[in-house]
């Protein structure tokens, strides 16, 4: 499907990639139905581009976003940012002009464009925060760029606006179970603590937590809205 005129036309077209999207499918799903709830124009702020077309497994992000939005009117529109020209020149490549792309760091390019947004009472549907790589084992490296970005952003964010942060799985304390035929390692119960966002997204969740924000769902990626109820 070439062209997309409204929301039926991007749920057909998603169809046929959603299974290429390993273990995001499922928060990608609940994204676009959070989003189908939300007024037009569809506004989208990503940090960390597409960087190698149809690479699924990636994320593909930002045509994810770019398609959504061709359903959602002509005001509609994404912006994304990322640090690497070459993501940015291949971003180019696939996406429509309703994309706005921007070559730089994130947290400066956040901190600008939420005073240009503030000044022209833009409303913003969705951030998606995915600009620094996870290093598994010590994550806070990245965890703590992605509480800058949510800091550079905190002025614009109402009570409906999605907070996404990609690579953020539900991590615990995990045990050997005895019988390892059925379910190999089980989840140690108090006084270790229960299982809580990990990867590039747990200093967010942390941050979420002390404010009262509402955790809307978690899987591979994790989502906040009602920071500033």
């Amino acid at each position: 499907m070439n062209e997309i005129n409204n929301t039926s036309d991007f749920y057909k077209w998603f169809e046929t990639i959603s299974s290429k999207l390993g273990n995001r499918e499922v928060s990608f799903k609940k994204i676009f139905k959070y989003l189908d709830s939300q007024p037009d124009p569809i506004i989208i702020v990503e940090t960390g581009c597409l960087r190698v077309k149809d690479n699924f497994l990636d994320g593909q992000s930002t045509l994810l976003f770019d398609k959504y939005v061709l359903s959602r009117g002509a005001q509609s529109k994404v912006y994304t940012v990322d640090i690497n020209p070459d993501s940015t020149k291949v971003c180019k490549q696939v996406v429509s002009e309703n994309v706005e792309i921007t070559t730089g760091d994130s947290v400066r390019y956040l901190n600008s464009i939420t005073n240009n947004f503030l000044k022209n009472k833009t409303k913003v549907s969705m951030f998606y925060l995915d600009s620094f790589d996870v290093d598994w084992r010590y994550p806070y490296p990245s965890a703590a760029h992605h509480l800058k970005e949510l800091v550079a952003i905190n002025r614009l964010l109402n009570e409906d606006t999605l907070v996404v942060v990609d690579d953020s799985p539900a991590v615990g304390n995990l045990t050997q179970n005895e019988n390892q035929s059925t379910q190999p390692w089980k989840i140690l119960s108090s006084p270790s603590p229960p299982p809580t966002i990990g990867g590039k997204g747990f200093l967010v969740h942390e941050y979420a937590s002390h404010v009262g924000a509402k955790l809307v769902f978690s899987h591979y990626q994790a989502a906040w809205n009602k920071f500033n109820k």
